[in-house]
């Protein structure tokens, strides 16, 4: 009997971490760099990169050039989200942009950012969200412009393989 009790208690946590799909992103607001409201269902419909950055960051110095490269060519359906993890004031985030050239928007840590993905491990930690809002893949370390192109522009023979 505590044999098939204790079985049945393992199977039943084992069944209950298996995951059916991908994780819907909860809708959240946050203020950007001139204090308007914005909400992340706005990006709804595009692919969306949530990257968490500070300006004292090596790595994180290091994958903004592909990050904004990557943006830049795929403005028609990939957005980015850069969220200040470092808890820069926005006059240094505002010449951080302009002096790194960052044509993504930058958004001042704030409560809502910080919480909206759970803990962060580390810096970077990215995130490529979907279109339909469902986080599909999450990297902690630099993300480079061929990660985001595997998703956004997933080459042509994976097309080739859904179609069967």
């Amino acid at each position: 009997m505590k044999i098939k009790l204790i079985s049945s208690l393992l199977l039943f946590l084992f069944l209950s971490t298996i995951t059916y799909g991908y994780e819907k992103v909860t809708d959240f607001s946050f203020y950007d760099l001139h204090g308007k409201k914005h909400s992340f269902s706005e990006t709804k419909g595009k692919w969306v990169l949530v990257n968490y950055w500070a300006s004292y960051c090596p790595p994180c110095l290091a994958e903004i050039p592909d990050i904004d490269r990557f943006y830049l060519d795929n403005k028609d359906k990939f957005t980015v989200l850069g969220f200040d993890a470092g808890g820069s004031d926005v006059p240094s985030i505002i010449a951080f942009k302009k002096k790194y050239e960052v044509h993504y928007p930058l958004i001042p840590m704030q409560e809502s950012t910080m919480l909206a993905f759970g803990i962060l491990m580390g810096i970077p930690t990215s995130y490529v969200i979907s279109p339909q809002g469902e986080i599909v893949e999450k990297y902690v370390g630099i993300t480079t412009y061929g990660d985001l192109d595997y998703f956004i522009n997933p080459p042509v023979y994976s097309k080739k393989m859904s179609q069967k």
